[in-house]
């Protein structure tokens, strides 16, 4: 027994004997599955399988979750929640279950679901089908087919994740339960009412085989010209093409020529608008720079070379001209005092310009 796809959704079940009970909001006797080989030939449905879905069904207290969905949805889809399936029960080759819908039903965003699903249920019974999600093993069968191939396996359910009313496709094209579909679910009915309305038109097949056949060789086309692309490295180009190699060199070197020569130009036009920059506009071009840079060391040097030729202030207040100033009466008294420690009435008198008389 090897452990096969984590979500599996089953195909939908209709039996029929479906009855509402709109009092208690109950849709009693619904079909959940039946006893048989799916659709797609993933595996097959037995007594044993059968059973384990009443027995996981039975085991939650508050039922299984079931959700409003499409018939062609995926196993990963999430429809929008209906209510509770309970009281999971034989009828021959068929398991079938009470939906007990949830008062939010009423109130969705897009309006009644629940009433909408019982009016579905009501209205055609037999046509009001359902399907599973489960997490399941394959047990593979001994025997095989007339043709020699395998059979499909039993499929053997470890767990009942929900059990979703899906909607009547033949109903309006499948629309219509459109409003009530979540996002998830949205896109199978889309697709599946453009697939009707598409398939409708002559030589509708022959036109899907020819657009896949062109698809299929543009993608392969693309995927190996980007594989291609991604693998190649200078070296492995040098070596195998070397004639494309040599190509592609002679360009990058005419090119680089070409933008060289723009530079040194554009550097040398620009060094005449300054004094004396012979050394730096070599320093520049050989340095690799560009132009916005030797610009700007033309700046700092003729900078530089205004700030060194700046003339000295003058004016009586400079230093200089402050140290050779005579001092004053009261500077020399002052001073007079400090060094003989007299008094600064005597250190004026001493130090006072003799008048002529």
């Amino acid at each position: 027994m090897a452990n096969k796809d984590i979500y599996f959704r089953s195909d939908i079940a209709r039996g029929g004997g479906v009855q509402v009970n709109r009092e208690k909001e109950v849709i009693a006797g619904f079909a959940v599955v039946t006893k048989g080989v799916t659709h797609d030939e993933r595996g097959e449905f037995d007594e044993v399988a059968l059973n384990s879905v009443v027995e996981f069904g039975n085991q939650a207290n508050a039922g299984i979750k079931s959700r409003f969905g499409h018939p062609n949805m995926s196993g990963t889809a999430l429809g929008t929640f209906l209510g509770r399936a309970k009281n999971f029960r034989r009828d021959g080759d068929i398991v079938r279950a009470d939906l007990h819908i949830d008062p939010t039903a009423h109130k969705t965003p897009d309006g009644d679901l629940a009433g909408y699903v019982m009016n579905l249920a009501q209205s055609d019974p037999d046509a009001f089908g359902s399907s599973m999600v489960i997490h399941w093993e394959e047990e593979f069968k001994k025997e095989t087919g007339k043709d020699g191939k395998a059979l499909p396996p039993y499929i053997r359910v470890k767990k009942l994740l929900s059990v979703d009313v899906v909607d009547d496709p033949a109903a309006n094209n499948g629309l219509f339960g459109m409003p009530f579909f979540s996002e998830s679910v949205k896109p199978s009915a889309e697709i599946t009412a453009f697939l009707d309305k598409f398939l409708n038109q002559p030589e509708a097949v022959e036109k899907v085989i020819s657009f896949l056949q062109r698809y299929g060789f543009n993608r392969d086309t693309n995927k190996e010209e980007e594989e291609m692309f991604e693998e190649i490295t200078l070296e492995k180009l040098k070596a195998e093409r070397s004639d494309l190699y040599n190509s592609i060199h002679a360009l990058g070197v005419e090119e680089g020529t070409k933008k060289e020569r723009e530079r040194a130009g554009s550097i040398l036009k620009k060094s005449k608008g300054f004094k004396d920059m012979n050394d730096l506009v070599l320093e520049s071009i050989d340095n690799g720079a560009s132009i916005e840079q030797a610009t700007i060391k033309f700046q700092e040097k003729q900078l530089e070379g205004l700030q060194k030729a700046s003339v000295p202030p003058v004016g009586p207040d400079t230093a200089e001209d402050l140290s050779k100033k005579p001092a004053t009466h009261l500077e020399k008294a002052k001073a007079y005092k400090q060094e003989h420690s007299c008094s600064m009435t005597e250190a004026l008198k001493i130090t006072a310009d003799k008048r002529q008389k």
